[in-house]
């Protein structure tokens, strides 16, 4: 199966619509956590918390999306043994759950709950391998911030994320078997999101950024 065959499967069991949805929601998201965290503490105490809040916000939405898509399942979970809830969302052959990331479609940081859905649900990517029926693959969406150098830019336009990306971990979660850039995905998603003042070059600048660095 190659990453190609991957996308098409994803796609078949979450339609587009609802990742232009997830898009969109990644976008509020992180809209909404800057707004309440500037406006309620401190610069230095709303970057303490900017990332708690941006998750719970997100991991809502997600909820809220997949009650308009039949056939997709949210549900909340608590790992054994640990002290956060996590949503997954769950259709077809796939499971996703979101995951904040340093740099577009880093490594997650591995967890117990990670660790498992990648070793129980992850399929093999050989091209002649079957697919049983009972099969399951472990998707994770994964965004970042927007960085810049400038720190008058990124206090006027920290809020919008960095990156987004729907991505399938290897069994050891040390590598991706393939990525889909929602940023070059959904332009329009995007555009829709683009500060008023940035010109077009500001925004290629964007969309360039928001790319997985590749060796």
């Amino acid at each position: 199966m190659t990453g190609a065959d991957l996308e098409r499967l994803f796609y078949s069991d979450f339609p587009r619509e609802l990742v232009r949805k997830v898009l969109q929601n990644v976008y509020l998201a992180h809209q909404v956590a800057w707004d309440e965290c500037h406006s309620r503490f401190a610069r230095t105490e709303a970057e303490n918390l900017l990332g708690y809040e941006r998750r719970g916000k997100l991991e809502g939405y997600l909820r809220d999306a997949a009650g308009l898509f039949p056939g997709v399942e949210a549900r909340v979970v608590r790992s054994e043994g640990s002290n956060w809830n996590h949503t997954e969302l769950s259709s077809g052959l796939f499971v996703l759950t979101e995951n904040s990331v340093q740099t577009p479609c880093a490594l997650v940081r591995e967890s117990g709950f990670r660790k498992t859905l990648a070793q129980s649900n992850q399929l093999s990517m050989l091209p002649d391998a079957p697919v049983p029926t009972d099969a399951r693959y472990f998707a994770q969406l994964l965004h970042s911030r927007y960085r810049t150098l400038d720190p008058d830019e990124q206090r006027k336009h920290g809020y919008l994320p960095g990156s987004a990306y729907i991505a399938f971990p290897g069994r050891d979660l040390d590598s991706y078997l393939h990525s889909i850039n929602l940023v070059t995905e959904f332009p329009d998603v995007v555009q829709a999101h683009m500060p008023e003042e940035w010109d077009s070059e500001a925004q290629l600048r964007y969309v360039r950024q928001a790319r997985r660095m590749t060796a």
